[in-house]
C-alpha cells in the first residue's frame, strides 16, 4: 500500500523537515500564545485590558516612575496633588516597581520634598517580568506588577503648576 501526499521517502528528509519547521517557528517568535511575544511593548491600556495576556511576560511599558513614602510604582499620568505648590503625585492605571530601579537611573529623577522623604519621580521605559493575580507592594494594595531588569529616562519637563490646589 502506498502513502498519499508524502514526499518524505528517507529519514533525512524527514530530519530536515522538522529542523525548518523549528527555525521557522524560532525566528517567527511564537511563544505559545500567538500575539504575545518576549519583551513586547505594550501600552498601559493594553496591559489593564488583558492581563492574563502578559502575565510571566517581559515587556516593555513607558510612563511615569515615582517613588515615594511606601509607594513606588510606574503611572500612566503624574498630576498636581494640591498638597503643596508644584507637588506631583501618580494618577491613572499604575503597578508596582519590584525592587526598584538602578541607583545611577534614581539618581537623575526630578526630586520634590513632601513630608518624610525626598520623592523621585520621571517618566521613563521600563523593561521587565509583568505579574497579576496576587496582591503587591506596600501592604498590597496593587494588583500588578513589575520587576524591571531594563530602565531608561525618556527625555520629559514636569508642566508647569497650573495653580491647582
Amino acid at each position: 500500500m502506498k502513502a498519499v501526499g508524502t514526499n518524505l521517502k528517507t529519514p533525512k528528509m524527514l530530519v530536515l523537515s522538522i529542523s525548518l519547521a523549528i527555525v521557522v517557528a524560532l525566528i517567527g517568535g511564537c511563544t505559545g500564545k500567538g500575539e504575545v511575544t518576549d519583551r513586547q511593548k505594550v501600552t498601559f491600556g493594553q496591559l489593564f485590558s488583558n492581563p492574563e495576556e502578559y502575565h510571566e511576560r517581559h515587556i516593555t511599558l513607558e510612563g511615569f516612575y515615582f517613588h515615594g513614602f511606601e509607594v513606588i510604582v510606574l503611572s500612566e499620568d503624574l498630576r498636581y496633588s494640591g498638597y503643596a505648590e508644584g507637588h506631583l503625585i501618580p494618577e491613572g492605571r499604575m503597578l508596582w516597581v519590584e525592587g526598584g530601579i538602578p541607583q545611577e537611573i534614581y539618581n537623575q529623577l526630578y526630586q520634590q520634598q513632601m513630608m518624610g522623604p525626598t520623592e523621585r519621580y520621571g517618566k521613563m521605559r521600563v523593561e521587565g517580568k509583568f505579574e497579576y493575580g496576587r496582591q503587591y507592594g506596600h501592604l498590597g494594595q496593587y494588583n500588578y506588577q513589575i520587576t524591571p531588569s531594563e530602565v531608561e529616562i525618556i527625555s520629559w519637563v514636569p508642566p508647569a503648576n497650573r495653580g491647582e490646589k
